[in-house]
């Protein structure tokens, strides 16, 4: 019991430790590290404490909604993603500081390697073509379409086979948004 108590008292010091730091300067609500840089969570998150409009690369934006799903074998949108990206779409609407898009296809390690290469292109194509017909990219002028096919994997399925392997491998099927803001 002593050493979690110590623990906890250990943990609110450090927590507590920035804001009396900061007490008496310009105070910013984006949690920067010693070199003055912008920190950020495992999921690339911005870690803050109240939104920030003067850093716009921490954009209120959820990252999940920066990422679009597919189906084995497909690259046309599912129900799911065209709700994903009609929500991003909300959002960008409102977002005057958004001066390009990267649109990044991705796949999973099942089939051969330009296959899934090509799946991977047509899968970005579809996310582009997607929200230019809704306004939000306009076609070559801000948006870099990539594809990765299979060289980028997220799942870990080592061990799994036939439909298994198909089910474990669901996150490899995506493709990836990057918003980049004016500086």
């Amino acid at each position: 019991m002593k050493k979690t108590w110590m623990y906890t008292l250990a943990a609110g010091a450090l927590a507590l430790a920035p804001m009396a730091v900061n007490a008496g300067s310009d105070y910013k609500k984006v949690v920067h590290d010693s070199q003055g840089h912008i920190v950020k969570n495992t999921w690339d998150n911005c870690v803050i404490t109240k939104w920030d409009a003067e850093h716009p690369e921490c954009s209120e934006i959820d990252n999940e909604l920066l990422v679009v799903y597919f189906a084995f074998d497909d690259a046309g949108l599912t129900p799911e993603a065209r709700g994903k990206l009609d929500s991003l779409i909300g959002m960008l609407n409102s977002a005057s500081d958004v001066e390009s898009v990267d649109i990044v296809g991705f796949a999973d390690e099942i089939g051969n390697a330009d296959y899934n290469y090509n799946l991977s292109r047509l899968r970005a194509q579809a996310v582009q073509g997607y929200l230019s017909s809704r306004g939000i990219v306009e076609r070559d002028n801000n948006v870099d379409v990539r594809a990765f096919g299979e060289d980028a994997p997220v799942s870990d399925c080592s061990g799994v086979t036939g439909e298994e392997l198909k089910a474990c491998l669901w996150r490899d099927r995506r493709v990836e948004i990057k918003l980049n803001f004016q500086r």
